[in-house]
């Protein structure tokens, strides 16, 4: 089949939309090498005009997203007719709101923690829900307490003691109260706190890249410390490192349609979801629409440990091919675009 040359209209907060249209601008919420990649990849090009792409990308930043911002995104899309669009902007608040994340996840009978969740109306009963929050800590002994709509440990509290529990309900209603001006879905989550810590004090954060029905790559980080932070990780956690991204290459196979439902049953098509492992199977955290964060810039871990699976990459590359594949950003992106391109091509 004679390959087509494809155009692709990038679309966030500040282009594509509203004035910016008009407005030519940098990628929003751009990735490492990421441009490189896109530019490398054959018979796809970057438009400027909607009307004549072939494919839309949303690339909103979420944690940055208004209200506003996802009407005015929503309105483009009245326009859009026989495109490809990657991670629509009707699927925002599916995976934004960790509240709907959980229902929707539970509702297709995935391994998701239980949860209450608590509206603005809803703390105005603040007796009811104190009770309601000491007795779901009854129940779990640990929990978290949050928001529903921010990233990474911001708005994010964990919590063994009911006495605590006032004191940071405080808190949460304070980032509640100022998140709502612009985010009308901002609720207080009460969420069920997993242990995974083994023997030797380590807990490990399952992280898996998804593009369409594809998984396209993958990475587990390994700490002492707080896992949510891939820096965290030193020299001294190498072979632990090693031995769960080995390990979970050979289990991958088994649970990979889970992992690619929990992706598309949130309406995305493109995303990283981070899960933890409890009996071998994946108890689901949370949806990143385009990933960021330290992996995604400097690598993992310390820069000492980065320096030791750099040397080290003839002899380890076929144990945890998964690290430099991911690694390798320039030729990762360029596959994730190929893609792209290619499943346009078969379905359109």
């Amino acid at each position: 089949m004679k390959k087509k040359n494809l155009s692709i209209y990038f679309i966030g907060r500040r282009q594509g939309h509203n004035y910016y249209k008009y407005l030519p601008s940098k990628i929003e919420n751009l990735r490492k090498y990421e441009e490189i990649g896109f530019n490398d990849t054959d018979y796809l090009h970057r438009t400027y005009f909607k009307n004549s792409s072939n494919i839309v990308f949303f690339r909103n930043k979420p944690e940055k997203t208004t209200d506003s911002i996802v009407k005015s995104l929503k309105k483009e899309l009245s326009t859009i007719k026989n495109k490809l669009i990657i991670n629509d902007i009707r699927s925002f608040y599916n995976y934004d709101s960790k509240n709907k994340t959980f229902e929707i996840w539970s509702r297709n009978n995935l391994f998701c923690p239980k949860f209450l969740s608590f509206s603005k109306k809803d703390l105005n009963k603040k007796n009811d829900v104190l009770a309601k929050i000491t007795n779901f800590l009854k129940i779990y002994k640990k929990i978290i307490l949050r928001t529903n709509n921010e990233t990474g440990s911001r708005g994010l509290y964990i919590l063994d003691n009911e006495n605590q529990i006032e004191l940071i309900l405080k808190k949460l209603k304070k980032r509640m109260n100022h998140l709502l001006n612009d985010r009308s879905d901002t609720n207080i989550m009460c969420v069920e706190y997993v242990e995974t810590k083994d023997c030797k004090g380590y807990r490990d954060l399952y992280r898996v890249h998804v593009l369409f029905d594809k998984i396209i790559c993958y990475y587990v980080s390994s700490s002492k410390q707080n896992i949510l932070y891939n820096s965290l990780m030193s020299k001294e956690d190498i072979d632990r490192f090693i031995e769960k991204n080995h390990e979970f290459g050979i289990l991958l196979p088994k649970i990979k349609n889970e992992i690619i439902k929990s992706v598309k049953v949130l309406g995305n098509n493109i995303g990283a979801v981070e899960f933890l492992l409890v009996d071998n199977k994946p108890f689901f955290i949370e949806l990143n629409p385009m990933w960021g964060g330290h992996a995604g810039r400097h690598g993992f871990g310390n820069s000492e440990m980065m320096k030791y699976l750099l040397i080290n990459q003839d002899d380890l590359i076929k144990k945890i091919p998964n690290v430099y594949k991911w690694l390798d950003y320039k030729t990762f992106y360029k596959s994730i675009y190929s893609e792209i391109r290619d499943h346009y091509n078969e379905k359109y």
